[in-house]
């Protein structure tokens, strides 16, 4: 992916110019010198909470990370039972709608989604080998 591929989010968060060290591999950053010059305002970071010391928590790595797509598979895999279990836990964490939104493969689920799904899946017992319906690379605007 290219950095003219990116298109930054509605109200996204940006950074204001300092000489914070992870500035140059930084999407708030980014989208600070990418803005749109017509807008008539930003939203962007207190710079009171931001550091310079390498470790700031509003980072956003700018490499694109890989998102699944899609878990259409796994109700047929799994023991009745088992996908009660897996569903409850995942509409507790994404809403009912959210949660087939993803099972269909409309809201691509970033890393810190995956883990949480496949921490789900090993604590019922399911497969070991059951796997996304697949993956696409994005950045990671909201880098959680």
């Amino acid at each position: 992916m290219d950095k003219k591929e990116k298109t930054i989010p509605g109200g996204y968060v940006a950074c204001l110019p300092c000489d914070c060290p992870q500035r140059a591999h930084c999407l708030r950053a980014w989208a600070w010198s990418h803005r749109n010059s017509s807008e008539k305002q930003y939203t962007v970071l207190n710079p009171d909470l931001t550091t310079l010391d390498g470790h700031c928590p509003f980072y956003c790595d700018d490499q694109p990370q890989r998102y699944a797509i899609g878990f259409s598979n796994f109700q047929q895999r799994m023991y009745p039972m088992q996908y009660k279990q897996f569903m409850s836990a995942c509409v507790a964490r994404f809403g009912r709608n959210s949660y087939f939104q993803r099972r269909r493969g409309e809201i691509p689920m970033p890393p810190s989604e995956q883990a949480f799904i496949r921490s789900l899946l090993k604590s019922i017992g399911a497969p070991d080998d059951l796997d996304f319906d697949g993956y696409e690379e994005h950045f990671n605007w909201f880098a959680d």
